[in-house]
């Protein structure tokens, strides 16, 4: 067999409908079979019939299971370690492939030797606009909400509803859909395993623009991304963990000064927001308002409860 150019990796667990339909939209990608590629599955210790489906239907992907959940970061790198491929596609689960997109952002790294990592335009189920690449996280969106910044400067920070014609550097991507050059995950280590879920790609983002590769936006190639699908049924916990993750990566990446003034902000701001929507029960008619209490409302007791770990999706 010739060697794969493109390994695809996928890491799920408990996802085996939004898999199937993964594949199946793979498989109706015809460009894909002009390139050679190896779809790689990393499964968590899934109980929902994933192994069994894969084994029946779609024997000639590579799979692996692991014995527990060992979140993204570590299975992303052990799926690396099993491919061969030039360049590699992380995947989400909850994701689905339109024909000729790939072949398109491999093209585009095959092009600009210095782009380390590229991302394409996610999608919504109804082919709205997603929003596909990120900002570091800064103290200045603890105070200025991002939304309100892309209003007042929109040059600087754009949107999720702004439309690129052309590749863009940006300072990070969404790791729904990932593609990284071989050497560069090699040359950085691949992903940082302290974060079970939410930033390593960040994180990887930030490390690979100091190495000097650049990090691309590259709106030409589409893929759609059912948002939330995979962390749906344990949102609460998702949402703690992606806190946990968030001040792993802002005491990694400053100083023990600026880590402390961003936890104690994180905190007066998640006891204010707590403490008016509940003296104002009027507001919790809306629903997205309701979400925001239950949300701010368990970060704050998490806060309390003095940060743990063991409160994320690892429990």
């Amino acid at each position: 067999m010739v060697n794969p150019k493109l390994s695809i990796i996928i890491i799920t667990k408990d996802t085996k409908d939004l898999l199937e339909n993964l594949f199946h939209s793979i498989k109706k990608d015809y460009s894909l079979k002009e390139l050679p590629t190896e779809i790689i599955i990393i499964d968590n210790n899934s109980h929902d019939g994933t192994e069994e489906m894969i084994k029946i239907f779609f024997p000639e992907i590579i799979y692996t299971k692991n014995e527990k959940n060992l979140g993204f970061a570590t299975s992303a790198n052990k799926g690396f370690f099993n491919s061969k491929g030039d360049y590699i596609l992380f995947l989400n689960s909850d994701t689905l492939i339109l024909p000729d997109e790939i072949v398109k952002m491999v093209n585009f790294m095959e092009e600009n030797k210095m782009v380390g990592i590229c991302a394409p335009q996610l999608l919504y189920e109804d082919m709205g606009l997603q929003r596909s690449f990120a900002y570091i996280p800064k103290l200045i969106f603890e105070i200025v909400p991002k939304s309100f910044l892309e209003l007042i400067l929109p040059k600087r920070y754009k949107g999720k509803k702004s439309r690129f014609e052309t590749p863009q550097d940006v300072e990070s991507l969404i790791g729904a859909a990932f593609m990284v050059r071989r050497k560069v995950f090699e040359e950085l280590g691949g992903f940082d395993e302290r974060f079970f879920f939410f930033l390593e790609e960040t994180d990887f983002c930030v490390r690979a623009r100091r190495t000097g590769f650049r990090v691309v936006f590259f709106p030409a190639a589409k893929i759609v991304h059912l948002q939330g699908k995979t962390i749906s049924k344990t949102w609460v916990k998702g949402r703690i963990e992606y806190n946990i993750s968030l001040y792993k990566f802002i005491k990694k990446h400053h100083s023990l000064f600026y880590f402390y003034i961003f936890v104690i902000i994180r905190f007066i701001k998640s006891f204010i927001i707590t403490v008016l929507l509940s003296i104002f029960p009027f507001l919790l008619i809306n629903k997205h308002i309701r979400r925001n209490l239950k949300y701010y409302s368990s970060i704050f007791t998490w806060h309390l409860r003095g940060c743990q770990d063991s409160e994320g999706l690892k429990s």
